[in-house]
């Protein structure tokens, strides 16, 4: 399990991956942060991200950028292996307003929702899961979470 300071990877349900994100960002944190979500990219394996931002804290312009060309270069590996993103966070207007406006101007090619408790992210991850024919993963997440086996309809991509 991976981790900097500011985030922290979970794999231990893979093909579910979980990113837990508190605070703010130093370079260098974000740059590992790059690496170790390259590395999950690496293995070349379908998989689900659950992205917590409940406790993220600003991130910058620079910052935002560098991610923005990570994107752009790990396109084709990310096309092959992530099956969707959800992305739990609170529902402080200037976060959420500032995550729709990010993909509006550039949608991520992934299918993607934007949540704001644990619950429905975990849901449809299992259904992406599912729908891509990890019926098992699929039912191991419901299981671990106590969630029921038909998943509720999710505003998402």
């Amino acid at each position: 399990m991976p981790a900097t300071r500011f985030c922290t990877f979970d794999d231990s349900l893979w093909p579910l991956l979980f990113l837990r994100v508190v605070g703010e960002a130093s370079s260098q944190q974000f740059e590992e942060y790059l690496e170790a979500s390259a590395s999950y990219f690496r293995r070349g394996e379908p998989h689900v991200v659950v992205s917590d931002l409940l406790h993220v804290g600003m991130v910058s312009a620079e910052l935002r950028r560098r991610q923005a060309e990570w994107t752009a270069r790990h396109d084709g590996l990310i096309r092959e292996t992530l099956l969707g993103n959800a992305f739990v966070i609170n529902n402080a207007p200037f976060f959420r307003l500032g995550l729709n406006i990010l993909f509006h101007l550039n949608p991520p090619s992934w299918p993607y929702v934007v949540v704001s408790s644990m619950e429905p992210a975990l849901a449809w991850a299992a259904g992406r899961l599912e729908d891509s024919g990890l019926r098992e993963p699929a039912e191991r997440v419901r299981r671990h979470f106590g969630l029921l086996t038909s998943s509720p309809s999710v505003q998402g991509r």
